[in-house]
């Protein structure tokens, strides 16, 4: 809207004033400069392959266990003009444990799981324990302002007591090419600050179930270290912890949210995240 104003006026000026056309010629090449410059894409552009299968411990016999699979790989094809593209598949690939083309990989994993299901388990296994399956699903949850962060999510079982779930995130920083650490965002007196302020949220997880320590709630520890598992979204950082890894497998996975304003005054003055907080 605003180019096909300046068109206008130039046409303006070029009827009033035909010794000027250089100028006004030269004034919309600017203002289509400043426009190219505010549309640049800021995220990534992306791809997700899926692929599954089942496979009967007995085949043909009516109620035989049996395994199934379901995966996810993602792949990014587009990138802001100062990304590396094939830095950030190679960070992704050594994430999703893959080399080559998506579909051939997950064709591979597909088949490697279920002929190993059948290897692993005799005609004489029945019950629950040898009904399998595996089930790993991608999500982008933030791509915005040269930032993207993604979420894995598996649901796996292959005998035993219980299932095996798992949130897990990488989170890219694309002006530099790279997946964030938790270093980059916090240097080692921001970490201990931070300790801190978990501890603060896990009290308050506690009180609110009715208990005054976290070892009554259920916490294996007294104090919480900060993860290398978090997400940078939209409004903070979120630190999650998976089922039995800080509190007994049957709880719900601990999730810790930091707002920006929270963080602020902790994050390393350099940490290119710092962009997100205005």
């Amino acid at each position: 809207m605003f180019f096909m104003l300046v068109l206008f006026v130039s046409c303006g000026k070029t009827a009033t004033n035909s010794e000027t056309p250089n100028d006004t010629t030269t004034q919309i090449q600017e203002t289509q400069q400043i426009q190219n410059v505010a549309d640049e894409i800021k995220k990534i552009e992306f791809e997700i392959f899926s692929d599954s299968g089942t496979v009967e411990l007995v085949a043909g016999e009516e109620g035989s266990p049996a395994a199934s699979f379901k995966e996810q790989i993602l792949v990014v094809t587009e990138v802001p003009s100062q990304t590396n593209l094939e830095t950030i598949q190679a960070v992704l690939q050594k994430k999703q444990d893959y080399s080559g083309d998506a579909k051939q990989a997950l064709a591979k994993k597909k088949k490697n799981y279920l002929e190993g299901y059948i290897e692993m388990n005799s005609e004489e296994v029945i019950g629950m324990s040898a009904e399998w399956y595996r089930d790993l699903q991608v999500s982008v949850i933030f791509n915005d302002n040269y930032f993207t962060t993604i979420a894995f999510y598996l649901d796996e079982y292959g005998g035993g007591a219980h299932p095996y779930y798992t949130t897990s995130f990488i989170n890219l920083d694309l002006k530099n090419s790279k997946q964030i650490k938790l270093s980059d965002i916090f240097d080692e007196n921001s970490q201990t600050k931070l300790k801190d302020k978990m501890l603060e949220k896990a009290s308050e997880i506690a009180k609110k179930e009715g208990v005054n320590s976290l070892e009554d709630y259920g916490f294996f520890v007294e104090e919480i270290s900060p993860t290398e598992n978090f997400a940078i979204i939209e409004k903070g950082i979120e630190f999650s912890y998976n089922r039995g890894e800080i509190t007994p497998h049957v709880m719900p996975s601990p999730v810790f949210f930091f707002t920006w304003q929270e963080l602020e005054s902790i994050v390393n003055t350099d940490s290119p995240i710092r962009i997100l907080m205005k």
